[in-house]
């Protein structure tokens, strides 16, 4: 886990003219510190709470223990960060959308935070930069890659950009009532839910740092898992 300090960032995608109309409406974030996982959720961290029987076993089955687990839906990332919650007396969860975006950021403003143009050393992006020359040797990988095979941001975390989806609490919706402090927008009849960071069969636009996407909570896809969050000062 990496705590993040807290301090304020700007949100959203107006800087951007890639931006789609649901990133847009920029506004400062006043964001509390927190602790997040350095990678995504892997296969063998989620099957540990499967063989507890605290967990539904995924719908994919990873290539290996390291690679992301994918084939959960949100619900599923919910019943692991409880159960982690369980085993260690500490309060995991997902992130929310602002705190995503503060950590995909790192301090920038540019679509990535290395720049505005595609960099394949910094995330497994869709095949049209996999594997034919653009990535020179870089991206190897034709679909999911394991955690850790890219360069991370300044402040340590990996595959951000790329790779798998990653679910985080917020119900989709427009930015007006987002919460400022970075908190979840997380209304008790949400039907939909939001992943950020794009995918490994997906362009790089997918993947920018205000990009966003939404799927139902039940949704199992192949390229979609999750990272989990620490409240610090817990229990």
């Amino acid at each position: 886990m990496i705590i993040v300090p807290a301090g304020k960032f700007e949100m959203g995608g107006d800087r951007d003219d890639w931006a789609a109309p649901d990133e847009r409406g920029n506004r400062i974030i006043d964001i509390s510190s927190f602790s997040v996982s350095q990678t995504e959720v892997t296969a063998s961290q989620y099957d540990a709470c499967v063989r507890a029987r605290a967990c539904r076993a995924p719908l994919f089955k990873a290539e290996n223990d390291d690679y992301p687990v994918t084939g959960v839906a949100w619900r599923d990332a919910q019943s692991y960060a409880a159960w982690l919650s369980a085993q260690t007396g500490h309060r995991y969860r997902l992130l929310s959308e602002a705190e995503w975006e503060r950590i995909a950021r790192a301090g920038t403003q540019s679509r990535y935070w290395w720049g505005n143009n595609l960099d394949p050393a910094f995330g497994n992006f869709g095949d049209e930069y996999c594997c034919r020359g653009a990535a020179q040797g870089l991206d190897i990988f034709e679909s999911i890659a394991p955690v850790r095979r890219f360069k991370p941001t300044p402040e340590g975390f990996h595959d951000l950009y790329g790779n798998v989806w990653e679910w985080v609490q917020d119900c989709y919706g427009n930015y007006g009532h987002a919460p400022q402090d970075g908190s979840a927008q997380d209304p008790a009849d949400c039907r939909v839910r939001v992943v950020r960071g794009g995918s490994y069969f997906l362009p790089s636009g997918f993947a920018r740092a205000s990009a966003r996407y939404r799927l139902t909570p039940g949704a199992r896809r192949p390229d979609v898992g999750f990272r989990v969050a620490m409240d610090l000062g817990t229990p």
